[in-house]
């Protein structure tokens, strides 16, 4: 039901099904809806069978090499300590969850192995916005050429609004990030310190699909204009846009 693919065991050739150490799993659907339900099913192996990602591991990242529209489907891997590991799973999987929607990538965790599987452009979102995640530890993270990106937005945040938009430890934020499919945090560098609308803001940054990071940025901008009215409001004039994709009226 998760990902819309038709799963069952099935038999290839003829014995005793319980003489044998392994039995063929056979998964039907898309190339990103296979990967996703083959993925689950080898982390849940894992958890039981300690080890047994490494005998398949090649075969696995190898399957299914460029078909996809792009021809660029793939998939790469990233190890993480004990102490790693955790905290890219999240609560109840909750970093995981976001990192795969935000980014557009397949992203499952098998034992210590990360696995991203989609187009490269996907991959390397997902292998980014990872990156970004655990600098957050060190300290301040800031996105160079975010200006660039079009896979951000940026909103200014008046600083005394920042607590009301995170909320107790990042509650708010996070339920924003669930509800949207997005992966959001505030950059920070010190030559930018009090820099944006005005004097004492800091920047938001918001990745995700285009709708996803819309449906966050103006929810950003409705708790911001409740704390601060007219921050965001003060002078708008009606707008109806004629563009035939994406836009707000």
């Amino acid at each position: 039901e998760e990902w819309c693919t038709l799963m069952f065991f099935c038999e290839v050739g003829s014995g005793d099904r319980r003489s044998k150490d392994y039995e063929k799993l056979a998964i039907f659907g898309g190339v990103r809806a296979r990967r996703g339900a083959e993925l689950k099913v080898l982390s849940a192996v894992e958890t039981k069978v300690p080890g047994y990602f490494d005998k398949l591991k090649k075969e696995v990242l190898d399957r299914d090499r460029g078909k996809d529209e792009s021809g660029t489907w793939g998939s790469d891997s990233m190890t993480f300590q004990d102490d790693e590991l955790s905290y890219a799973l999240g609560k109840q999987g909750g970093t995981r969850k976001k990192m795969e929607r935000s980014s557009g990538a397949v992203v499952q965790y098998i034992g210590h192995v990360a696995i991203f599987s989609g187009s490269r452009e996907v991959r390397k979102r997902a292998r980014e916005y990872m990156k970004w995640l655990f600098d957050q530890l060190e300290g301040p993270v800031y996105v160079d050429g975010w200006e660039d990106r079009d896979d951000c937005t940026v909103v200014d945040v008046p600083c005394d609004c920042i607590g009301y938009i995170t909320g107790a430890r990042r509650a708010t934020l996070g339920a924003l990030e669930e509800e949207w499919g997005t992966l959001m945090f505030f950059m920070n560098r010190a030559e930018d310190k009090g820099r944006g609308r005005g004097s004492g803001c800091e920047k938001l940054i918001i990745f995700g699909s285009t709708r996803g990071r819309r449906g966050a940025e103006l929810k950003i901008m409705s708790g911001v204009e409740t704390k601060s009215p007219g921050y965001f409001t003060k002078g708008v004039r009606e707008k109806t846009s004629y563009e035939k994709g994406f836009d707000t009226d």
